[in-house]
């Protein structure tokens, strides 16, 4: 019988590099920021949501994930033109939610990051409602059909996305 080895114990084979990651991170809100200039589809994904929670499900790591999810949050935020501070406050949930969760479920599956990413993005809308609502006193519109669709493309696009991020991973 083969004594367990906690999660937190065992070594990851491969680790996106800091390089690597914060060229991921710079292409995803470029994207966002620029894509649905020329093509107003794409304005429905949000890639940098997808970023952290691809980088903070991989690095299984809370703090890790806080300060992604903080940076690319601000990041975005700098580069829209909604309040600012309000996607660095979301995405700073998600990256501390997703690290944590990290830690308890097993996440390598292409399947498991495809349901936490819409999990992920049902959150985020709700944060977003809440702050919208609450904090800056603006009308929402609350539309849980085209929440639940969109939700289901981030699920989609994340079945697409993380493998190709997991190709850039280098090995220790």
């Amino acid at each position: 019988m083969q004594a367990s080895v906690p999660r937190l114990l065992r070594p990851e084979a491969a680790q996106l590099s800091a390089g690597m990651s914060l060229a991921v991170v710079v292409v995803a809100v470029m994207l966002q920021v620029y894509l649905p200039l020329f093509w107003s589809q794409f304005g429905l994904i949000d890639l940098p949501l997808l970023i952290v929670v691809y980088l903070a499900l991989s690095q299984r790591d809370v703090a890790a994930g806080l300060l992604m999810g903080s940076a690319i949050g601000l990041a975005q935020d700098a580069l829209t033109h909604g309040p600012v501070g309000l996607f660095g406050i979301i995405k700073t949930v998600v990256g501390y939610l997703a690290g944590s969760v990290s830690l308890v479920i097993e996440v390598s599956y292409p399947g498991a990051r495809s349901v936490l990413a819409a999990l992920f993005f049902l959150v985020q809308q709700l944060l977003f409602w809440l702050m919208q609502h609450m904090l800056l006193a603006n009308e929402v519109d609350f539309n849980l059909s085209r929440t639940l669709l969109t939700a289901s493309a981030h699920a989609g696009v994340s079945l697409v996305l993380y493998p190709l991020l997991d190709r850039l991973k280098k090995t220790r």
